[in-house]
């Protein structure tokens, strides 16, 4: 089953792409490692950001994302 195009990761394309609450506690810690490009805090990040956890790519374009 082929998963949808707006849920992989567009560097790799082979992953699904994770929200903070989706990382565990090994994965957060390299997403608080590693640097953010445009200066965001990491209390944004996690409320906004998606991680693709193969290649690490960051995802920045989404809207807040509700619990």
């Amino acid at each position: 089953m082929m998963m949808p195009l707006e849920n992989r990761c567009p560097r790799c394309n082979d992953v699904r792409l994770r929200a903070w609450d989706e990382l565990d506690e090994a994965e957060r810690e390299v997403v608080r490692r590693l640097p953010s490009a445009a200066g965001f805090a990491v209390e944004e990040r996690a409320a906004r950001h998606l991680w693709c956890v193969r290649c690490w790519h960051e995802e920045t374009n989404g809207a807040p994302l509700l619990a």
